[in-house]
């Protein structure tokens, strides 16, 4: 098991021109768009849909335009408290893979989250 400084096998997500990342071992499964997923554009604020779906273990949806595997070794680096809160508790930290600075989020943590927006804005 790798210390909680590191993740191994990533999820490169793209949201429109916005990145986000996530562990792979969080992702169960990953389907095609369907009218149950909620989209990380909410994240955004921004309108889309998804191409992609990232399925939680308890059965929660993600949907994203488009991702890549990262199998590569990262270090983690932590997030300040006041940037943390502002994701619902989601982000992880930030991963640096292939010269970029991603956020790495909590899956399940996400998708809560994003229902959550989904409540503020009915």
């Amino acid at each position: 098991m790798l210390p909680a400084g590191r993740v191994e096998g990533t999820l490169l997500c793209h949201v429109g021109p916005h990145r986000i990342a996530f562990e792979a071992g969080e992702v169960a499964s990953i389907a095609g768009p369907d009218t149950s997923m909620v989209s990380a554009h909410r994240a955004f604020q921004g309108p889309g849909g998804a191409q992609r779906v990232l399925v939680t273990a308890t059965g929660g949806t993600v949907g994203v335009d488009g991702l890549e595997i990262d199998s590569e070794v990262l270090s983690v680096l932590p997030p300040s408290p006041v940037v943390a809160g502002a994701s619902g508790g989601s982000l992880r930290g930030f991963v640096i893979t292939r010269g970029v600075l991603w956020p790495l989020l909590r899956l399940e943590s996400f998708q809560r989250y994003l229902l959550g927006l989904a409540g503020e804005g009915a």
